[in-house]
């Protein structure tokens, strides 16, 4: 009995298949494997948090004076010496801050963090949700990396001196190669804050509070455009 050549084609293309089915999964596996192996030979240490700029919600002072006065706003006024007092009674803007992390790659390999997702305890002050700013590429030897937050400015702006420590837990997503699958990876980081760090914080908050109202203020004195 004659053996249909089609069927044979069909086995052959099949077999071929499940080859490279089981070749990429190796493939695949392999490089699983060894992202995971660099990670484990990674330390994550957390490094710097700083304060990049401030902004201020538009509706403070929602009524425009006219143009070429420069009367002072009744609203600004209150709100510069209440917060000269320490005293905010709403939410007025955020505050963008740069989180950075150190880690220490003590592998011969490079690998490629794609994503980050955390959040960051200021003590029992506030809770804020962390994401990475870029992509980035760990080398072999010391590299950083940068996530990025807003903080909300109300009343709790003035009690950023009582901080003594900062938290930051969540996980990030590895891979060998820019576009391969990614491996994830759980962190939970803590440190202690100087009172230089405090102190850089809250004034550079201030200051920058301050500046923002001002430029709100006198940006509500222009006409409409």
């Amino acid at each position: 009995m004659k053996k249909n050549p089609l069927k044979k084609i069909a086995v052959a293309l099949l077999l071929v298949i499940v080859a490279l089915v089981l070749a990429f999964g190796s493939c695949a596996m392999y490089r699983k494997i060894t992202a995971a192996k660099i990670l484990s030979k990674t330390k994550l240490e957390f490094n710097a948090l700083t304060l990049n700029s401030v902004s201020i919600n538009k509706d403070l002072f929602p009524q425009r004076g006219t143009a070429g006065s420069f009367l002072p706003n009744p609203q600004v006024i209150t709100l510069v010496q209440d917060f000269a007092r320490g005293i905010l009674t709403k939410e007025i803007g955020k505050a963008d801050l740069t989180v950075t992390l150190t880690a220490q790659n003590q592998s011969d390999d490079s690998l490629w963090i794609k994503k980050l997702s955390a959040a960051m305890d200021l003590d029992t002050l506030m809770n804020l949700p962390v994401n990475l700013k870029d992509s980035v590429l760990l080398v072999p030897g010391e590299n950083k990396i940068e996530v990025v937050t807003q903080m909300p400015l109300d009343k709790r702006l003035f009690k950023l001196m009582e901080i003594s420590q900062i938290k930051f837990k969540g996980n990030l997503d590895a891979s060998l190669v820019k576009s391969d699958i990614r491996v994830p990876f759980d962190f939970d980081l803590s440190r202690t804050i100087t009172q230089e760090e405090k102190q850089e914080l809250t004034e550079k908050a201030r200051t920058s509070v301050l500046n923002g109202i001002v430029d709100d203020w006198v940006g509500a004195l222009l006409p409409n455009q």
